[in-house]
């Protein structure tokens, strides 16, 4: 059985969305020599890996922790779209959709993080595939870039609906790409918020 981190590192003040505040992890102030270290974090909850519940996109009013946590893991399909600044629905993908839980999109982005355009110059999905996802079943869509849109973030309004959840700039999916007994878990903080941070990793079987 083979673990595979699908999560990008928090940094203190590390690029954001735009409009978002940046993260503050700080070495507390402490007495001095106490014998122990810890640090303080203040962040916005999509910062970094995380993931979105229906209330982001004013769908309801559950925060995420009222949901049980078997929501947030199962088997996944790993689609690679690498390469396209625009993903349309494709028909082949149906039959994926209609199998598994959970469904990933690699971009292929990733590669982009840390970098001065990664907010801005990412892929964008069209709303046919949020509709396609939610028609089949599919209670997480994720992705290796910020969002699967830009404003005014029809694919988040569409989605983000009964109980499905958006997962937002993972890493290293092109590693799950072609791999059929792949086990996906992203779960949340138990917090009464609308999103939350998340480890999120790929289990490979056999």
């Amino acid at each position: 059985m083979e673990f595979i981190d699908l999560t990008q590192t928090l940094k203190h003040q590390m690029a954001v969305f735009p409009g978002e505040k940046a993260p503050s992890i700080v070495l507390d102030q402490l007495p001095e020599d106490p014998g122990y270290v810890t640090h303080r974090l203040e962040t916005n909850m999509h910062t970094g890996t995380h993931i979105d519940a229906p209330f982001h996109a004013n769908a309801d009013k559950l925060t995420i922790d009222t949901y049980p946590v078997g929501n947030f893991a199962g088997k996944a399909a790993v689609i690679d779209v690498r390469g396209l600044a625009t993903i349309k629905m494709r028909e082949e993908w149906k039959p994926l959709f209609s199998q598994h839980k959970i469904v990933l999109f690699c971009t292929g982005y990733s590669k982009m993080w840390e970098t001065e355009s990664y907010y801005y110059d990412y892929p964008e999905f069209d709303d046919e595939i949020a509709i396609a996802l939610a028609d089949s079943g599919v209670s997480i869509a994720g992705f290796d870039s910020p969002s699967p849109d830009k404003s005014p973030f029809g694919f988040h309004k569409i989605f983000l609906r009964d109980g499905r959840f958006l997962i937002e700039n993972l890493t290293n999916l092109e590693i799950l790409i072609g791999k059929e007994n792949c086990t996906f878990m992203a779960f949340p903080l138990k917090i009464e918020a609308e999103a939350s941070l998340i480890r999120a990793v790929g289990m490979i079987q056999g």
